[in-house]
């Protein structure tokens, strides 16, 4: 058995390891990064990359706009649509956003987005990425955190002195950190097909989210693709499904076949995809516990997640980041005990979860009654405040200024029945 040793080894090369991958590079550290698969490989996703991706990615890769708009098969997404109850819908338009966040929406798939990524480490010099390699066993101790993987069907032994685990949603390390099996209402469940020949709702590319009574808490969702297919999934809540016995599959084929809002759509589509599933893990906590002696979690393996959007890749990537600055400041520091890593725990707070908590009232407050939804829709074309609210709060920019306008907001709703 070879042995082989790194200052940090990251588990899992999807986009957020990848960006961890991409912030040691910059800082100079040589590490070691695995992934079971070859890339490129097709992964479950809604292949929605916002401008929360944009922002940490640019660090890293200054011309990345330029690859989105000229050398990658994307999409450019100018608004989302949301449908309520009722069928009304309100729009979502990139002018609710500040500036520098304008036209930075995009549809890629996961085949090219995470290849992308794989690219831009493999030409670090500082990066040696190991494809085909699944994580057997691991062991930490005073002197470091032993690895046993398997390369390509070969037995290797590799010693490092830090973990960043991107290795998803069902990492191997988390179970450890966590110490307690993921609670239903910390999970969905997702699905997610390829059409082709759907008929488009309107003129320009926009994400469509479509908020059913039989699919909450959860939502049914059309993304256009850069090929002229679309992407299309329906995610719910795991101890809902249990607790109802939900079928996805069969509700997606129902909704698509007979809902008002989309079997006209849906009447000469072909499915080109074979159905794919996947799980969610989100945290309901705004303060988590993603770090212990010596490891880090990040994106999925931490249950990052977007517990109202779903949205994983912009967690990850933000988390990403800010594990691989956490490893250099603990190699600089010479530090991988627990305390000195729950620093990362205080930034993921700030940078990413301080928000959910709110959010999650907030939706669960909509929720609870249909009309209120249903208002929402009716009232949000018309009062700019709103708009720059729920922009605000659905892609994890919630800032505590926007409390007095969530007051307002409550006021506004209030169930008078």
């Amino acid at each position: 058995m070879n042995k082989l040793d790194y200052d940090v080894v990251i588990c899992g090369a999807g986009p957020t390891g990848a960006t961890a991958s991409l912030f040691l590079s910059q800082s100079g550290i040589r590490h070691l990064i695995i992934d079971q698969s070859v890339f490129p490989r097709p992964k479950i996703c809604g292949d929605s990359v916002t401008p929360l991706c944009f922002t940490i990615l640019q660090q890293v890769i200054p011309d990345i706009q330029n690859h989105f708009a000229e050398k990658l098969q994307v999409r450019k997404i100018n608004k989302i649509r949301v449908y309520s109850f009722n069928q009304k819908f309100a729009d979502l338009n990139l002018s609710d956003f500040v500036a520098e966040e304008k036209n930075l929406f995009y549809t890629v798939s996961r085949y090219v987005l995470d290849d992308f990524l794989v690219q831009q480490v493999r030409q670090r010099p500082e990066a040696i990425l190991w494809e085909n390699s699944k994580l057997e066993d691991y062991n930490v101790s005073g002197e470091g955190v032993t690895l046993q993987i398997l390369k390509e069907g070969h037995p290797i032994q590799i010693t490092t002195k830090m973990i960043i685990a991107a290795d998803g949603a069902r990492s191997v390390f988390r179970k450890n950190i966590f110490r307690k099996p993921i609670d239903r209402k910390q999970m969905a469940a997702v699905i997610r097909t390829y059409y082709s020949d759907v008929t488009p709702s309107g003129k320009c590319n926009m994400y469509e989210l479509y908020i059913f009574e039989n699919v909450m808490p959860g939502y049914f969702w059309i993304f256009p693709m850069a090929d002229g297919t679309y992407n299309v999934g329906l995610g719910i809540t795991s101890d809902v499904i249990q607790s109802k016995r939900i079928n996805l599959r069969k509700l997606m084929d129902e909704l698509i076949i007979h809902h008002p809002l989309l079997k006209d759509r849906f009447k000469n589509a072909t499915r080109v995809h074979p159905i794919g599933g996947a799980e969610l893990p989100f945290l309901t906590e705004s303060e988590p516990k993603v770090s212990d002696t010596q490891i880090l979690l990040a994106g999925d393996a931490g249950s990052l997640a977007d517990p109202v959007s779903g949205e994983g890749i912009g967690p990850g990537i933000v988390s990403g980041k800010y594990a691989a600055l956490a490893a250099v400041q603990a190699l600089k520091a010479d530090d991988f005990s627990a305390s000195f890593l729950q620093k990362y725990d205080v930034t993921i707070h700030d940078k990413i979860t301080r928000a959910y908590a709110i959010r999650i009232s907030l939706f669960d407050w909509f929720t609870k009654y249909p009309w209120r939804i249903n208002s929402l829709i009716r009232v949000y074309p018309k009062i700019r405040w709103i708009r720059n609210l729920l922009a605000n709060l659905i892609f994890t920019r919630f800032r505590f200024r926007d409390i007095k306008s969530l007051i307002t907001l409550k006021k506004l709703f209030k169930n008078t029945v």
